[in-house]
């Protein structure tokens, strides 16, 4: 392959970042898959896969189908997610049916698993998918060969989820608040001018109340003549000439209304904004300890607020499936790689009843069945009808527990092909709602990303 070891480069996403593997080429690696050392056709992988990544970003409900489908070997050639992703290389490569004796289901797998890490490395709600969905399908999956491969692709995608994850269950050691933003209103300028008293005109009535010679209204006493008279006459015209004087200059001098409501206004807004940014900003700043603080209460009460009853009330395997709902609703979507793990030891506090001793490990199949018509288990259903669609090749257990189907003793193949599980595989309490929590954490997320997409067209 002459071009073979240019293609085997890889790309960082910036310095200090862990490197992009491309997968396709980490099953060549490995032996996986075998193209005779054709680069040509190696090329139309790619673009399959990239058309894949893309298909994948605008219908992200399809993560756990298209992980699912990748990590299982023996997955039938039939299952509609290997003819969707052969009818995308077809498009690339037209003449593969002749260059295969059959389905090429190795090369299909090998191209679902990069297009997947593609889309969850651009879409943070599709890397929430593939892991837990991965997580899950490994556990119970025959991928010896390809472990190495598989552990590098979810080690990855899932460093990706944990740095958001973190940041929004962190608790900083200090809380930043911006300062009041207020601006106050212009001075109202206070310019006037002085009033002044019209000398003359004062002059003539102190003139005139002084004695009859006077212009204006005089006094018809003079002081000489009769002083008793002419002194109560003038008091009483210089009293009315005085207070005029100071009246006239009162109300010049008289102050502008000056209308303050709007700018109180605005100082109030501005520091009722102030209050809400700074209680938000301890809100948020607090909301990892107040969550992290509401699991422990969780943990430590035992009981179900879905089904209202303890969890000590309950059969083991009921209690788990129930514990894995109430976290889901307790915890965001961006959660910790940890939380999985703080509900397996949450299950393990059950205690073993008196006669539950033969229940420490029960089968999928009855796991299944149970689910789908226990009383207590309604209120998981719902929410399981809700998150995944009636089940149509291979999917997660929640498209089996919420539509119900006859998948009795005689279609244990039937539970096989639509979820990848053997009807006889062992599960214990721990295992079974941690499983259930990663198919619900993992069905919410790309549900929430396809309605965002929905709302902005």
């Amino acid at each position: 392959m002459s071009n073979l070891g240019s293609s085997c480069d890889i790309t960082t996403k910036s310095e200090g970042q862990e490197m992009e593997q491309e997968f396709l080429l980490r099953f060549l690696e490995i032996g996986a898959i075998d193209l005779k050392g054709d680069d040509i056709k190696l090329g139309k992988l790619r673009s399959t896969a990239k058309d894949l990544a893309a298909a994948l970003r605008k219908a992200p409900s399809k993560t756990a189908s298209f992980t699912m489908v990748a990590v299982d070997p023996h997955v039938a050639a039939t299952d509609p997610t290997v003819e969707e992703a052969m009818t995308a290389l077809r498009k690339q490569w037209e003449t593969v049916a002749n260059a295969f004796s059959g389905r090429p289901v190795a090369i299909l797998r090998a191209i679902l698993l990069d297009a997947t890490v593609q889309a969850a490395r651009a879409d943070d709600a599709i890397a929430v998918a593939f892991v837990n969905t991965a997580r899950n399908a490994l556990a119970y999956a025959e991928t010896s060969d390809e472990a190495e491969v598989w552990r590098e692709a979810v080690s990855e995608v899932e460093t990706k989820v944990d740095v958001r994850a973190e940041a929004e269950w962190a608790t900083p050691e200090m809380v930043t608040v911006d300062p009041l933003r207020y601006t106050p209103p212009s001075p109202v300028s206070a310019h006037y001018d002085a009033p002044t008293v019209d000398r003359k005109e004062l002059q003539a009535k102190i003139y005139s109340a002084a004695g009859p010679w006077g212009p204006n209204n005089p006094n018809q006493h003079q002081p000489q003549s009769n002083p008793q008279q002419w002194s109560n006459v003038f008091a009483d015209k210089m009293s009315v000439i005085i207070a005029e004087a100071l009246d006239g200059m009162a109300e010049e001098i008289a102050p502008v209304p000056v209308d303050l409501s709007g700018p109180l206004s605005a100082l109030a807004k501005a520091v009722s904004a102030h209050v809400d940014n700074t209680l938000a900003s301890f809100s948020g700043a607090t909301a990892g300890l107040q969550r992290r603080t509401n699991l422990l209460w969780w943990k430590e009460a035992m009981y179900s607020p879905s089904a209202h009853a303890s969890y000590l009330d309950l059969p083991p395997f009921e209690a788990s499936a129930l514990m894995a709902l109430d976290l889901h609703e307790q915890v965001p979507t961006y959660s910790p790689a940890s939380v999985p793990t703080f509900l397996r030891e949450a299950i393990r506090c059950l205690p073993v009843k008196e006669g539950d001793e033969g229940n420490v490990e029960r089968d999928v199949a009855s796991l299944v069945r149970d689910a789908r018509t226990t009383t207590f288990m309604q209120p998981f259903r719902t929410l399981a009808a809700q998150y995944a669609p009636a089940p149509a090749g291979r999917g997660p257990l929640l498209s089996l527990i919420g539509h119900p189907q006859d998948l009795g003793s005689g279609k244990e193949t039937t539970l096989r092909a639509l979820s990848g599980l053997d009807a006889s595989t062992k599960m214990t309490p721990s295992e079974w709602g941690t499983h259930l929590f990663r198919e619900l954490q993992a069905a919410r997320s790309t549900n929430e990303s396809s309605t965002k997409r929905s709302r902005k067209k």
